[in-house]
């Protein structure tokens, strides 16, 4: 990863490196919708460097659209608020990380990694020969560069153009790079992978906005295995399955329970779990439902908590956490856990088996 792998460009172009996935999501993205437009956003690092005007940046992952997308020919919009909630678990997680990892740094390489994560902007797949941003593109770009709430240091724009295999061709010599009918000349800012299987070829071309070059210019990209850069923790359950979440919530909702849903460190690393915090009015305690990443393949720990008075700004599920106690191996169900269970049940099997269940502090 030393700096030497990087082009050598001029020191006001940003050196752009992705992660191989992140360009295999690029590619699958597209192919999905090879009709309408689509996109995705684009998570990574922005790592400054001394001596030159632009950071160099690092793509780590990509996050899809919401459910709510709109995908048209010649109109594409990202959505709900899904990809907000899957970057702020990244987020939280990886300053998690961060500080884990920090007394350890010293002067390893490694200490380049100790940035935040960042929207470092969304690929988007264009139709035509629309190889590069339009200038709807490039006001939003430099709306949310100027904005003044939220502002953002630079904005990546991979665009995405696809042309059917039977308009395309190797050259003369036999070389490894095709033409397709029609296409622009590639540049240096140009990646095209050929997907047999699905009759397509996939371009994609890099440009790039900052606060220092407000006018999209392209960029030449680095692709780097996988195993070269930082890994993002897998998503927690509730994002990558919100189905499953809203079914289980809906669940307890529907049976009369006051839920509290929470990411809490349950076990003194990273990732977060997702803690489910459950009340029923004229109950005298509170089951904790801690699911791990891997939920529901693995039962949660199940804790109980007294009623508990906070004060000040304390955290209502911190004081109900600190107050209570898991449930013995004893006290656990009989019965064997699998997939199809749900975190009602538990609830149900505490409230069963409350009498035996001793909780410091309960009536």
């Amino acid at each position: 990863m030393s700096p030497e792998m990087l082009p050598e460009l001029p020191r006001d172009l940003p050196r752009l490196v992705l992660a191989e996935r992140v360009l295999d999501k690029i590619v699958q993205g597209a192919l999905r919708y090879p009709e309408p437009e689509t996109g995705e956003a684009m998570v990574g690092l922005i790592v400054p460097q001394s001596g030159r005007l632009e950071p160099d940046v690092y793509v780590l992952e990509t996050i899809s659209p919401g459910p709510d997308a709109v995908r048209e020919w010649g109109r594409f919009e990202q959505g709900d608020d899904w990809q907000g909630d899957v970057f702020h678990w990244w987020h939280v997680n990886w300053e998690a990380f961060r500080e884990l990892r920090r007394p350890s740094y010293g002067k390893a390489l490694a200490a380049k990694w100790d940035v935040p994560l960042a929207h470092v902007g969304d690929w988007h797949k264009q139709p035509g020969d629309m190889i590069a941003p339009s200038s709807g593109d490039a006001r939003t770009a430099r709306g949310m560069i100027e904005d003044r709430e939220t502002p953002v240091e630079l904005v990546v724009a991979p665009i995405v153009t696809m042309y059917p295999l039977g308009e395309v061709s190797t050259d003369e010599a036999g070389g490894e790079e095709v033409n397709a009918q029609g296409m622009p000349p590639l540049g240096p800012q140009s990646i095209v992978r050929r997907c047999e299987e699905e009759g397509w070829l996939v371009r994609i071309d890099f440009w790039y906005m900052s606060r220092r070059a407000p006018r999209f210019v392209a960029v030449a990209p680095v692709v780097w295995p996988d195993d070269r850069l930082p890994a993002l923790p897998p998503l927690a359950w509730h994002l990558a399955h919100p189905r499953r979440f809203e079914q289980e919530y809906g669940l307890l909702h529907e049976a009369g329970y006051t839920v509290d849903v929470v990411r809490w460190d349950a076990d003194g690393r990273p990732p977060y779990e997702i803690c489910f915090a459950v009340f029923k009015e004229g109950a005298s305690q509170v089951v904790l439902l801690v699911t791990g990443m891997d939920y529901p393949n693995t039962m949660p720990a199940v804790r109980v908590a007294p009623l508990v008075q906070v004060e000040g700004d304390q955290d209502m599920f911190e004081a109900l956490y600190a107050a209570s106690q898991p449930l013995l191996t004893t006290q656990l169900p009989d019965w064997p856990w699998d997939s199809r269970r749900t975190l009602i049940e538990l609830v149900w099997h505490v409230e069963k088996t409350a009498p035996a269940l001793k909780v410091d502090g309960a009536s």
